[in-house]
Order: C-alpha cells, then sequence, then structure tokens
C-alpha cells in the first residue's frame, strides 16, 4: 500500500524511484482533495536529476521538478531540448514542500513532496501518469544524452508499481517510451547521423545493459519515404538472464500497442497487448 509505505520503481540501472501517495485524513484516493505525493530519486552517481510530470510522453510542454547538488529542487517547465528553454517556474508556484538533494557515499539522493493537483499545472492522477526520468553527467545541468526515457507508472491501485525490481513476467517492468523524437531526424540516418541504416546496423542505447541494434531492408526499385515492401531487422541484447520486447504504439502507451516478446526456450512471437496483466498479452493469430 503506497499510502502507508514507500514503492519503489527501478527507472534504470543505478536510478531508483521511491514514491508514497499522502491522503488527508477525512479524504480517499479516488476523490482527493490535498493529496500530494512523496518522491525519491537515487542515483548511483553524482549528477543533476529530474522527474517530469507529462500529458503525451513528449519532453516539450512537460513540468519537470530538477534537483541540481549544491542548490534546493525546484518546479521548471520544459520549454525545447536546449538548456536555455528549461525556465524556472514563477515563486507563487514553487509549492514543494521538504525538498532536499544531497550527494553522499557515491550516491546523489533528491526528495520532495508535491500536491498531485496544482492550478494551471499537469495533474498527477489516481491512474496512468506520463512521466519521464533525466539525469545529468554530473552535478552541471546540461544536456542529458541518452540518460532518459518516458514511463507510464499506473497509480489507480495506489500500492502497484508498474516494473518492481524482480520482475518475471511482461506485464512487470516498467512502461517505458524511448524519447528520441525531435533528436532524430531520419532514422534512416541513425542516431548518430550520418550513418546509413539501409547499408549497416544502427545501434540505439535503450538503457544501460540493453541495447538495439537495426537495420532496414529497402528492395531494389524502391526508396524508403514511399517503400513497397520495406522491413526492419532488430537485434536487442541484454546484460543478463530475461525475457525481452520490443513495442510499437501510436501514443506511447502500452496499452493498444504491439509487441514482438521473446522468451527465452520460446519461439519469439508478436502479441497484442490489452492490458498489464498477463492474460492481456495476447500472441496474434497464427496467420
Amino acid at each position: 500500500d503506497c499510502t502507508v509505505n514507500f514503492c519503489e520503481n527501478d527507472l534504470a540501472s543505478g536510478f531508483l524511484q521511491k514514491y508514497k501517495i499522502n491522503v488527508p485524513e477525512g479524504q480517499n484516493a479516488a476523490n482527493c482533495e490535498g493529496c500530494s505525493i512523496t518522491m525519491e530519486l537515487i542515483f548511483e552517481g553524482e549528477a543533476w536529476l529530474s522527474i517530469a510530470f507529462s500529458e503525451d510522453g513528449k519532453m516539450i510542454g512537460s513540468e519537470a521538478v530538477i534537483g541540481i547538488p549544491g542548490s534546493i529542487p525546484q518546479k521548471y517547465m520544459l520549454g525545447g531540448y536546449d538548456v536555455s528553454t528549461i525556465q524556472l517556474m514563477p515563486e507563487e508556484q514553487q509549492t514543494l514542500t521538504d525538498a532536499s538533494i544531497t550527494t553522499t557515499n557515491g550516491q546523489t539522493i533528491m526528495k520532495f513532496t508535491k500536491l498531485m493537483s496544482e492550478p494551471g499545472e499537469i495533474e498527477i492522477l489516481f491512474g496512468d501518469n506520463e512521466f519521464l526520468w533525466a539525469h545529468g553527467s554530473d552535478a552541471t545541468l546540461a544536456y542529458h544524452g541518452n540518460n532518459r526515457a518516458a514511463f507510464i507508472l499506473d497509480l489507480a491501485a495506489v500500492g502497484v508499481a508498474i516494473g518492481e525490481e524482480g520482475a518475471t513476467n511482461p506485464t512487470d517492468p516498467p512502461v517505458e517510451v524511448e524519447d528520441n523524437r525531435g533528436n532524430v531526424p531520419n532514422a534512416i540516418q541513425g542516431l548518430g547521423g550520418g550513418q546509413d541504416c539501409t547499408v549497416n546496423f544502427c545501434d540505439n542505447e535503450l538503457t544501460t545493459g540493453f541495447l538495439q541494434k537495426y537495420r532496414i531492408n529497402v528492395p531494389d526499385g524502391q526508396d524508403p519515404e514511399t517503400c513497397d515492401g520495406c522491413t526492419i531487422d532488430m537485434e536487442l541484447i541484454y546484460d543478463g538472464e530475461a525475457w525481452v520486447s520490443i513495442g510499437f504504439s501510436l501514443n506511447g502507451r502500452m496499452i493498444g500497442s504491439e509487441a514482438v516478446i521473446g522468451i527465452p526456450g520460446s519461439t519469439t512471437l508478436k502479441y497484442n497487448l490489452n492490458g498489464y496483466t498477463d492474460n492481456l498479452v495476447q500472441p496474434m493469430p497464427q496467420e
């Protein structure tokens, strides 16, 4: 029960999110006035940390709490990808309580409590929430590189975190959306640009220890822009022994997406993702 104890969500290797929902006396989680969420981000390293709240899973237009070692975590508007477009919210919107960021024994720990519903801000819901995490390579706020991802956290059950450590089936891990939109002008050029992914495999580091390699196959007489019969070869390389999955979505959400899931000891198949429980992850028909 995340209203009593802190729940945990493993954002990435070495980056842990802990959270607890605070329900005032006389209120209930389903229809709560004055509910707040206490968060703690624990990073193995010394760097700035961020957690953002989004309506569409994209960085631009989101609202974030950013903690920079040596200062107090504050609320920001994310207006773009450049640091100059990351704007501090007005003083009257700086409503965080118990906010701190410390570096101890090689760890960076950010803590804060935030009201879940605030005027003119993105509401944190008792249901699916589109969050984004990011961290820097040091304590100076700068471009995060690949150290970021979008994910969906379901607070509907108020106690069930999608992606608790030790997950063993395809519905347990965090629902993450690797947000390369705005950073990759053309997938055929590869993530670094200049590499032709129709000739060689291009690499995309999904997270620490999880690599995606892909190549686009264009039939003779076709071009990538309007291609009939184009295919994509993918290779997912994970440093560990586990099932792996890549999903294809129209809106960045798990439900309604289609996925290729590989489970060791069985054949890799295509699935429809109709929900968060095992029985709603259904293999597509044989044809």
